[in-house]
Formats: structure tokens, C-alpha cells, sequence
């Protein structure tokens, strides 16, 4: 696997890509990184790569053609292009395991108050998020992204470490204890001493859910559970009941009837039927297709995203993602 990683600062790179898993991994031929400096491709004496926005305001805005001339030098033929950036879809860990199977990933750390539109439109695949804050760039988060991609490459890390592990099946990983048994008057659960396997394995499995569904009860709806451990669950608290006024607030800031009704957790019909009762005024259908373009969709697909995860990535229904689908084999 090829990554390239296109910075302002990359010098900031020099200590974690030379260091533990992602150092061996590079050792080993299994993954080749590189970091490139934006500046190189800045056509003026100063090597300008940034200017005010148009419209006003505070910052400084990433400029176009130094942007697009890094990315198209480092994407090549093959090159699937993410920018990191605080308005890009959550990163998680199957979106690493999705990445880490890409031949030739090109990350771009973002900065300042971001880049120039006309560059996410033309040269970048995908915006990928660490989370829901603001950080002075891009550089931290596409030290992450590697570090979380390059552990999942076949030959990495052994298979079976991999199994066993947070976020492995949508479960976090229940708790872990070694030597001595007994610390500060805690002992060791006993089952852990008993030697007997598939009682080990069985109390492990059923530690993750009830860790999972203490700590992190929104994994459960996507984790990979039988029927019978999924009847045991805990009830989730019930989701408050959104009122009219949010709903015809949300509508009338310009957002549509799917990304609300994904919001709070209803359907886009009720979404529809509850605005028409309170005698809100809907907008016309739209004249041209909802959502992505049968291109758009189809080559998100080829990297392995599934169709609700397109949904999402779209903001759009999986009703949309699978019409584009079906017309991109017509």
C-alpha cells in the first residue's frame, strides 16, 4: 500500500512515522508513505499557498492551484484522494479497515479557515473527521487516519490480535487483567484461572456487550450480535419526542425532509406529514436528481462503502444510494 500525505508542516511527521508499528510496517515493504510539502507547488516567489476569502472574514482560505497541482501530482492514476477536515464524515474504524484495503490513499491536512471549494468539488474523493472539535489542522488527524489504516493491512499486525479488540463486530472490548491475581485485595475473575477455553471465550464476549452497552450504547444498533444476545440488551432510553416547532425550525433553515428525519429519529414521510398538519408551506420537488450522481455513487462504491453507509455519507435515503446503484449498470 501507498500513502501520501500532503501538508504544510512536514516536519511534524518525521517522529510518529519513524516510530513502533507504523516504522515496521515501512521496514517491512508492506506500506510506503510519503510526505509532501504543499508549498513545493506554489508558483510564486514566496511560495504563496494561501489568501483572504472572497466575501470577507477572518483567516485565510487554502488557494486552488497550488492545492490542486499537489494533489493531482501525488494522486497519479490511482490515487483515492480524503481530506481531513472538521466538516468531513466521521472517521471510525471501519472506515480504516475500508481505506486500508485502497492501494493508494492521498491524505491532505487541511488548514486555516479550510480550502478552496472548487478543489474539494474537482480533486478530493472524500472529507474525513476524527471528531466533533477544532483543531489547528489537519496534520494531527492524518497522523490518525495512517497509524489506524496501516495496523489493519494484511501482514501488519498478527490476524488474531486483530480479532480480538475494541470496535471489533461494533463491540468495544471487555477488560483485561494479567499478573498478579490478587493487587491491592482485587483478584482476577475467576474464570480467567479456570483453564476451561470456552468458558473464557463465552464470559469475554458477554463482558464486551455489557461494557458496549454501558459505555458506548450507540454501537449497538450496527454491532454484530445473535438474536439472543440482542433480546437481552438493556432497553435504550427512549429518544425525546421532537415537537413541531424544531421540525418546522429545521425546515425553514433550508434543511430537507431526509437529513431532519435523520436527525431526530423519525421517518421522512412523518417528517413531511407533521409539517403539512402544522400548515407549513412545502418547497417544490427539486428538478434535478436528489442527492449524488450515479458517478459520485458508483465510485464510493468501488472503495468498499456499503450502501448505508453511502446514505449517510450522501446524506440522502438508501432508497437514493441503491437507484443510483441500479442506474450505474444500465
Amino acid at each position: 500500500m501507498r500513502i501520501d500525505v500532503l501538508t504544510l508542516f512536514p516536519a511534524m511527521f518525521q517522529g510518529p512515522f519513524a516510530e513502533s508499528i507504523v516504522k515496521r510496517a515501512q521496514d517491512s515493504g508492506l506500506v510506503e508513505i510519503a510526505v509532501k510539502d504543499i508549498r513545493e507547488f506554489a508558483t510564486d516567489r514566496h511560495r504563496t499557498v494561501d489568501d483572504t476569502p472572497y466575501g470577507g472574514g477572518a483567516g485565510m482560505v487554502l488557494k486552488a492551484e497550488p492545492m490542486s497541482a499537489a494533489i493531482r501530482s501525488a494522486r497519479g492514476d490511482d490515487g483515492h484522494v480524503v481530506l481531513l477536515s472538521a466538516q468531513g464524515r466521521l472517521f471510525d474504524q471501519a472506515t480504516a479497515r475500508r481505506l486500508a484495503a485502497v492501494p493508494h490513499l492521498v491524505l491532505v491536512a487541511g488548514h486555516y479557515e479550510g480550502v478552496d471549494e472548487r478543489v474539494i468539488e474537482s480533486d478530493v474523493d472524500e472529507e474525513l473527521s476524527i471528531g466533533d472539535y477544532v483543531l489547528t489542522g489537519g496534520e494531527l488527524p492524518a497522523m490518525i487516519v495512517v497509524d489506524a489504516v496501516v495496523r489493519v493491512v494484511p501482514g501488519v499486525i498478527e490476524e488474531a490480535s486483530l480479532a480480538h479488540e475494541s470496535h471489533t463486530g461494533g463491540l468495544l472490548e471487555g477488560p483485561q487483567y494479567t499478573r498478579p491475581a490478587d493487587h491491592a485485595g482485587k483478584r482476577v475473575p475467576q474464570v480467567l484461572l479456570s483453564g476451561d477455553h470456552e468458558a473464557i471465550a463465552t464470559w469475554r464476549r458477554a463482558e464486551a456487550i455489557r461494557r458496549t452497552a454501558e459505555r458506548r450504547p450507540d454501537l449497538l444498533a450496527g454491532a454484530d450480535l445473535t438474536p439472543e444476545e440482542r433480546a437481552r440488551l438493556p432497553k435504550a432510553p427512549k429518544r425525546p419526542k421532537v415537537s413541531d416547532e424544531e421540525l418546522i425550525r429545521a425546515y425553514r433553515s433550508g434543511v430537507g425532509s431526509y437529513r431532519i428525519a435523520a436527525r431526530f429519529g423519525v421517518s421522512p414521510a412523518t417528517v413531511r406529514a407533521r409539517l403539512r398538519d402544522a400548515g407549513v408551506r412545502m418547497r417544490p420537488a427539486r428538478g434535478t436528481p436528489r442527492g449524488p450522481s450515479v458517478a459520485e455513487v458508483k465510485r464510493m462504491r468501488k472503495t468498499g462503502m456499503t450502501v448505508r453507509e453511502l446514505a449517510t455519507h450522501f446524506g440522502v435515503s438508501h432508497v437514493t444510494i441503491i437507484d443510483r446503484l441500479k442506474k450505474s449498470k444500465s
